[in-house]
């Protein structure tokens, strides 16, 4: 019997198949943030919270850094290609999946240099402000199109507030407000991954 999420035009695989391994991209990223996190503490862990990109311009934490992000960044692109478009709605989750791979990398290579100068650390809080937007804009599109998960949309946009006092000099909970929208967002995209593909679900946002 077809559960929701086994669509076989999927190629590769079917819808559960392919949100594990979008899954296993957001575990690699927790994991290897956490342990940036247990080397060098008191880049984030502190009053005036810094942000994860401090663990990307320090030796000691470039490494991990650069696993935390390169690996989601692969493989949402990965399951992005192999989804067979059967809906507008799987279109618009192939686009999403792409577009987030897009901006995960471009956060990822403006991180190495933005410590250079003004202009350069300017882009880099560019493109954080995009991917903070773009995942709040993402998950209530997946929330509408998968009608559950309310209480993570909730918390997805409580880090969008944290996020947005810390740009404003309000507060200073950058990392905490990172954490808040990373993880939210996560279980949201798992989630449409498994679910979108296999369902005739509204395509616009």
């Amino acid at each position: 019997m077809t559960q929701p999420g086994d669509d076989p035009h999927l190629g590769g695989g079917d819808a559960r198949a392919l949100a594990r391994e979008l899954a296993a991209g957001q575990v690699t990223f927790a994991i290897f943030i956490a342990l940036c996190v247990a080397l060098h503490p008191g880049f984030v862990l502190k009053s005036n919270e810094g942000g994860m990109s401090n663990y990307g311009v320090h030796a000691k934490t470039a490494i991990p850094y650069t696993v935390a992000l390169l690996t989601p960044v692969l493989l949402s692109l990965d399951v992005a290609r192999r989804v067979v478009v059967t809906s507008p709605a799987a279109k618009r989750l192939v686009a999403l999946l792409r577009l987030y791979g897009a901006l995960l990398f471009l956060t990822l290579v403006t991180t190495y240099p933005y410590p250079l100068n003004v202009g350069l650390k300017d882009l880099h809080i560019a493109v954080g402000v995009a991917i903070t937007v773009f995942e709040s804009v993402a998950s209530l599109w997946i929330y509408r199109a998968t009608d559950t998960m309310a209480l993570v949309l909730v918390v997805q946009y409580a880090g969008l507030v944290l996020a947005g006092l810390t740009f404003f000099g309000v507060l200073h909970v950058l990392f905490l407000s990172q954490l808040t929208t990373g993880i939210a967002f996560a279980v949201l995209v798992v989630t449409g991954t498994r679910r979108i593909p296999g369902e005739r679900v509204p395509s616009s946002f």
